[in-house]
């Protein structure tokens, strides 16, 4: 009789979690739903109040339409897949149209704002179309000092971090000063770089490095003490030496860690390479937002502004991409 009762009780219990998954399903393959409705509501409104004659008359509204249905259609590529459906994503469309309707209803329909320091959106944006090989000159220029600084400080924080955080007599004397220099801004050494070594390639790149190789140092060190110590056990039993214990031990159960910690250290790298390009580059981001900023063209550096914003929005995705592909679990 207790069998039957457990084979009964086992037979409803798993109907009941059959329900709640098909409801499940049914939750996550519906669309419309209120945060969905509302963030397409306020796209519509703002083709409104972009299609309405304000008392400020830009140059051209189309390149503002066009980036509009751009990024419409971003949002829809992005929820509309039953798997990557996150009402998050509504959200963050919810704000966006918010804030452009506010900017385009205040400085553009009721001309509330100064037109130099506050341009207008339809002018910001037609900044992307009328001068867009400048924009990419300067965004690839930012790319190339990126990614030699970047991946530099990276490999060598984390190679120099692992034989450091493995070797404790190294550890006690590296450690002291890793803990020091991790915390200071790099950027506070740009000036002097600039003078110091033999051009703004140089000074840029190096900037990155400070600001990256340190706290990675610090990070890996950290890492390599709080590893599992049977893991350590077993690899000192087995006689491994310093080089095997470091790429076949050390670096392949830190990957994970070190994989996911890019979406933190690139947005640093980037913010730090184009408040390098502010202290005397000829070309680059901070290059393009500084030197119009001199000339008081605002428009152009709030155009600047969000180049910047969609240059790490893409890099993060890349990096998030190449996470999900490598670690399985992230």
């Amino acid at each position: 009789m207790a069998r039957w009762k457990t084979a009964e009780e086992a037979v409803v219990e798993a109907a009941e979690n059959n329900v709640r998954g098909v409801k499940g399903g049914e939750k996550r393959r519906r669309v419309l739903t209120p945060s969905f409705v509302l963030a397409n509501l306020l796209f519509v409104a703002l083709l409104v109040a972009m299609a309405v004659p304000g008392k400020a008359t830009p140059k051209t509204s189309v390149p503002f339409f066009a980036a509009a249905f751009i990024m419409e259609a971003l949002f829809l590529w992005r929820y509309l897949p039953a798997r990557a459906r996150k009402q998050s994503t509504c959200h963050i469309a919810t704000a966006l149209w918010l804030l452009l309707i506010v900017w385009e209803v205040v400085s553009t329909d009721l001309k509330l704002t100064h037109p130099v320091l506050i341009p207008n959106p339809e002018n910001v944006f037609a900044v992307f179309s009328a001068r867009w090989p400048e924009l990419v000159q300067n965004v690839a220029s930012s790319l190339i000092l990126l990614v030699e600084g970047f991946l530099t400080s990276l490999v060598a924080g984390n190679i120099i971090g692992l034989f450091v955080g493995w070797c404790p007599k190294v550890r006690e004397a590296v450690y002291p000063i890793a803990h020091v220099l991790a915390p200071v801004p790099a950027i506070v050494f740009a000036p002097y770089l600039v003078m110091l070594l033999p051009s703004f390639k140089a000074a840029a790149v190096m900037v990155i490095f400070l600001g990256i190789f340190w706290p990675t140092l610090l990070n890996t060190i950290l890492r390599v003490e709080s590893m599992d110590r049977h893991i350590l056990d077993s690899a000192k039993m087995l006689g491994l030496s310093t080089p095997t214990m470091i790429f076949r031990v050390l670096l392949p159960y830190m990957y994970p860690t070190v994989a996911t910690g890019l979406k933190t250290q690139l947005p640093t790298a980037m913010l730090m390479l184009v408040m390098a390009e502010m202290y005397g580059a000829t070309s680059g981001l901070g290059y393009f937002v500084i030197n119009y900023t001199n000339y008081a063209n605002y428009t152009n550096v709030v155009a600047g502004i969000i180049m910047v914003g969609i240059v790490v929005t893409v890099l993060n995705w890349l990096v998030g991409m190449v996470v999900r592909k490598t670690v399985k679990w992230s």
